[in-house]
């Protein structure tokens, strides 16, 4: 089995990356997706966000995002340490889950597997990988994308990538980079280059 993560920074396409490998057959776990899920389901992790922040924080069905975003990501000198608290709960889970999935995968003789996170270089989990990719876009871009798609401003925004690992950092760091400053055409074609690449060098 060949292990792929897949990262980079708010708004830059890692979503529709991740789609697109999936349309082409690869396995794909979203962390986003696999935290929604325990922050749902797991019943020590919602007891442990509730007394982290508050029972108004939870839902039946999860956590009441805009809420809980606005506690780690504000303007408030706390948020900070409201941001590790939450990351402290929920991450160690997600990490479990996808080690548990990788594992039944490899059982079923899944080729290949990526799993797409905004924070692999920041929780240090590169080495555990065969390669990754970044995947980037212009700063400007990815603030008007994010801004569209949520009611975040724009300092919420630079908040949130503040607490990211700078991308020109992340690019160096990565087996490869797809350049999401084009049209989903170019973003296809892009997805369907390192993905044959990484097919070949798998053998």
């Amino acid at each position: 089995m060949v292990l792929i993560g897949i990262t980079g920074g708010i708004g830059t396409g890692k979503s529709t990356v991740t789609q697109l490998l999936k349309e082409r057959g690869w396995t794909v776990y979203a962390s986003d997706e696999t935290a929604k899920a325990i922050m749902a389901a797991d019943s020590d992790v919602r007891r442990e966000l509730s007394e982290a922040f508050g029972e108004h924080v939870l839902t039946p069905n999860g956590v009441n995002a805009p809420l809980l975003s606005t506690l780690v990501f504000g303007p408030d000198p706390e948020c900070g340490q409201r941001l590790a608290t939450l990351n402290g709960i929920v991450h160690p889970r997600v990490l479990e889950a996808h080690m548990t999935a990788i594992q039944q995968e490899e059982e079923r003789g899944t080729r290949f597997v990526a799993i797409e996170s905004a924070l692999i270089y920041e929780i240090d989990l590169e080495e555990g990988f065969d390669y990754i990719i970044v995947v980037d876009a212009p700063h400007e871009a990815c603030v008007e994308r994010v801004i569209g798609r949520s009611k975040l401003t724009r300092d919420d925004v630079e908040r949130r990538m503040a607490e990211q690992i700078p991308m020109e950092e992340k690019r160096g760091l990565a087996d490869f980079v797809i350049d999401n400053s084009g049209s989903l055409e170019d973003l296809k074609g892009a997805t369907q280059t390192v993905a044959m690449l990484i097919e070949a060098m798998a053998g």
